[in-house]
């Protein structure tokens, strides 16, 4: 039974590292330290609280502050001893803001002070620092907004009081938006430099295809796809003839252009979902799913995509390809190097016998000239 295309384009994707940054894990490597500092910062509240409110008000505020340490540290130990899968990360954060959301609340409405609305200002721009993810920040700032707001009404007072409030919210809340991007731009170049390293360690600089590090990944994801799903894996060993001739008489910068050109070729008669590979200076690689293109047949579309390039670049009429094939069936053993192995031996092979390489040239229906 065939692999969906779609199947093997998630093995390609996973083993190149092209994805989408990865904002949870960011977020969940924080965790630890932000509840720990919370715990650590509701407890010092427990201790100040009887002296700044008084027997009325710092037994209330107190419990609060110890219940939301206690919960705090909580998260911290139970992160810290057992991890956290990335899907909870911000969902476990923006519990944490939310916890502080509340604190802040409580302390307005119970001390009946605008001037606590401080907390709120400083909750907003922790926002902008802890949750990275833009459907979660600006859900909690919708939050934090709405808490704010409820409080407001529930202390009650003039527009005067509250007016200068909402401009200090107003601007809390444009400083967390530009630190919530400035935290993921700085996160995006990272990965961004990542993932060039990662390219520039797999891929051939000349042709764009990737080298022999990753073929390797690549192809054994293949391989491993293929054994999952009982399908046959293809290889194709190519081999271009007459580039040691293009170097010498037109020199090296032509036998650049002529490599890029094949690998062009061979990108425009391959599948999206094989796997292409610059093997050595002039040997391409070709892996995928199914029995794949015989030999000859490839021979003949790679040709045809030169001959049209002919007239642009006139050392494309010194080439000659020569392709062999080999096929590793799914009770076959051996993997990857086993596949490659026996397509360049098929490939030497098949040059030898037929007493001749194939001409460079072909009819643009794909078809041969007849033999002289």
């Amino acid at each position: 039974m065939p692999v969906p295309p779609s199947w093997v384009e998630s093995a390609v994707v996973g083993a190149r590292g092209v994805r989408r940054v990865d904002y949870a894990s960011d977020v969940g490597s924080n965790i630890v330290p932000v509840a720990g500092v919370l715990a650590l910062f509701y407890v010092g509240m427990t201790l100040v609280h009887p002296l700044v409110l008084g027997s009325s008000l710092g037994p209330v505020m107190n419990a609060i502050a110890g219940l939301s340490a206690a919960i705090a540290a909580l998260v911290a130990l139970l992160v810290w001893r057992s991890g956290l899968q990335r899907q909870w990360a911000h969902p476990v954060m923006a519990g944490l803001v939310g916890l502080t959301t509340f604190n802040a609340g409580a302390h307005m409405v119970l001390s009946s002070d605008p001037q606590e609305s401080v907390s709120f200002l400083l909750v907003l721009v922790g926002a902008g620092t802890a949750l990275l993810s833009h459907q979660w920040f600006f859900g909690m700032v919708a939050a934090i907004w709405l808490s704010w707001g409820l409080g407001a009404v529930l202390v009650g007072g003039t527009a005067r009081d509250w007016g200068q409030w909402m401009l200090f919210m107003l601007t809390a809340t444009v400083l967390g938006i530009v630190i919530n991007m400035v935290r993921r731009s700085s996160i995006d170049v990272a990965a961004e430099a990542v993932r060039a390293a990662e390219r520039a360690a797999t891929e051939d600089p000349v042709t764009g295809l990737h080298n022999r590090r990753g073929l390797a990944l690549l192809g054994r994801e293949v391989v491993g796809v293929a054994r999952r799903s009982s399908d046959a894996v293809h290889c194709s060993f190519l081999d271009v003839d007459g580039l040691k001739a293009v170097n010498d008489g037109l020199g090296h910068d032509a036998g650049d252009r002529v490599i890029e050109a094949v690998a062009k070729a061979i990108k425009e008669t391959s599948r999206s979902t094989d796997v292409l590979a610059r093997w050595g200076g002039d040997e391409f690689v070709v892996i995928g799913l199914g029995s794949g293109l015989p030999p000859r047949d490839l021979e003949r579309r790679i040709h045809n995509h030169l001959a049209r390039q002919q007239s642009d670049d006139p050392a494309l009429a010194m080439l000659r390809i020569s392709v062999g094939r080999s096929l590793l069936e799914p009770w076959d053993e051996g993997g990857l190097e086993r596949l490659v192995w026996a397509a360049d031996r098929d490939m030497y092979v098949r040059r030898a016998t037929s007493g001749r390489l194939l001409p460079n040239v072909f009819t643009v229906d794909g078809t041969f000239p007849p033999s002289s």
